[in-house]
C-alpha cells in the first residue's frame, strides 16, 4: 500500500451517496448555481469594445469613393435621423490630416446634434471624462454606412428595385 493509500484508506472506497448525514451538512448545488460558477466574468468592463475598436484600427486603407447610388442610399438614410436616436456609423478616419489613407471605424451611439449647415452628425456614446460626456464627431463626407433600428432602406422600403421590371411592360 502506498503513503497516499494508506493516508486515505478510510474514504478511498466510500462511495459520496452512502452517507445522507454528509448531504445534510453538504447539500447538492442546483444546476443554475453550478451553471454561474462556469459563466464567462469580465474583470474590466468596457475592455473587449475598446479592443475590437483598436483591432479595426489596425486595418489600414484607401478611402472608399461611394458611387452616385451609394450616396444616394446613404443620403435616404441621413434623412431619417433624427436627435436622440441610437445609431451605428461606420466612417473613415484619416491617417494624418487631409490625408487618403486610414481607418473605417464604427461608432454606436446617441444622435446629440445633427447639423446638415456644417454637415456633420454628433454622437454621445456614454463614455465620460473628468470634463463630461465625451461626444464625436463624424463629418458626412467621411460616412461609409449608417445604421439603425428605425433606418430602413427607402428603395426595399417602397419596392423600387421591382419597379424596373414593371416600366418595361
Amino acid at each position: 500500500m502506498t503513503a497516499a493509500e494508506e493516508k486515505y484508506k478510510d474514504i478511498i472506497d466510500k462511495r459520496w451517496d452512502d452517507d445522507p448525514a454528509f448531504f445534510r451538512k453538504h447539500p447538492r448545488m442546483s444546476l443554475q448555481d453550478r451553471a454561474k460558477i462556469f459563466a464567462p466574468f469580465a474583470a474590466l468592463r468596457g475592455h473587449g469594445d475598446r479592443l475590437t475598436q483598436e483591432t479595426g484600427k489596425l486595418l489600414k486603407s484607401k478611402r472608399i469613393e461611394l458611387s452616385e447610388e451609394e450616396a444616394a442610399v446613404l443620403s435616404d438614410k441621413l434623412l431619417q435621423i433624427k436627435k436622440g436616436m441610437e445609431i451605428t456609423v461606420v466612417y473613415f478616419e484619416a491617417d494624418s490630416a487631409g490625408g487618403d489613407t486610414g481607418y473605417y471605424v464604427s461608432l454606436t451611439g446617441k444622435v446629440a446634434e445633427f447639423d446638415t449647415v456644417y454637415r456633420m452628425i454628433k454622437i454621445t456614446t456614454g463614455e465620460s471624462n473628468d470634463k463630461g460626456e465625451i461626444i464625436q464627431t463624424v463629418k458626412f463626407d467621411d460616412l461609409l454606412d449608417v445604421t439603425g433600428e428605425d433606418i430602413v432602406d427607402i428603395d426595399s422600403f417602397l419596392g423600387i428595385e421591382n419597379m424596373a421590371e414593371y416600366s418595361d411592360s
